[in-house]
């Protein structure tokens, strides 16, 4: 059990510094974001760059962070009969809904790494007149299903001990 409960802080481990590291990020997106803005509706010059650079930095943060978002259960979820269950009877509603997870995270993983390596063979760049290459922004597609899948591992199995021993395990 000791094992067990080391694995499960060392995934809250990793996934935490992970999102305190792509939280950074925001400092970025905002002042481009400010910037694209700015220059299009006080000076009607719109950039050809920002928008889409913004847009390609959001894409690390949400898919880097889920597995902390996860693990800290604040994912959007109707609350409406799970609250006014008891801890246990939650579990047992959480175990039931990871088969879902585990399968669409599996796919996301799977399809994600097939993107990223045609991204990477072919080279791929964004349409438009910047044209940033693309392969380094794909990784973190199969990265993030990675670390919420991780993430998701760590939840099933404080759930499957709380579902049956009725005590949490954290």
């Amino acid at each position: 059990m000791k094992w067990i409960k080391s694995a499960i802080r060392g995934i809250e481990y990793f996934n935490e510094n992970t999102a305190k590291i792509v939280s950074w990020l925001i400092l970025v997106i905002m002042p481009i974001t400010l910037y694209d803005v700015v220059m299009r509706y006080f000076f009607d010059a719109p950039t050809t760059w920002a928008y889409g650079l913004s847009g390609l930095l959001l894409g690390p943060f949400w898919l880097l962070a889920g597995g902390y978002v996860l693990l800290q259960d604040a994912h959007v979820r109707m609350d409406v009969f799970y609250r006014r269950l008891s801890p246990r009877r939650q579990a047992i509603l959480d175990l039931v809904t990871y088969t879902l997870f585990f399968f669409y995270c599996a796919l996301i993983l799977k399809y994600g790494i097939n993107y990223f390596e045609l991204s990477f063979t072919r080279q791929s760049h964004a349409r438009g007149i910047w044209k940033p290459i693309l392969w380094p922004f794909d990784l973190f597609i199969p990265a993030g299903a990675a670390f919420i899948l991780l993430a998701g591992i760590a939840k099933y199995i404080c759930d499957l001990y709380l579902a049956i021993t009725g005590r949490p395990l954290r």
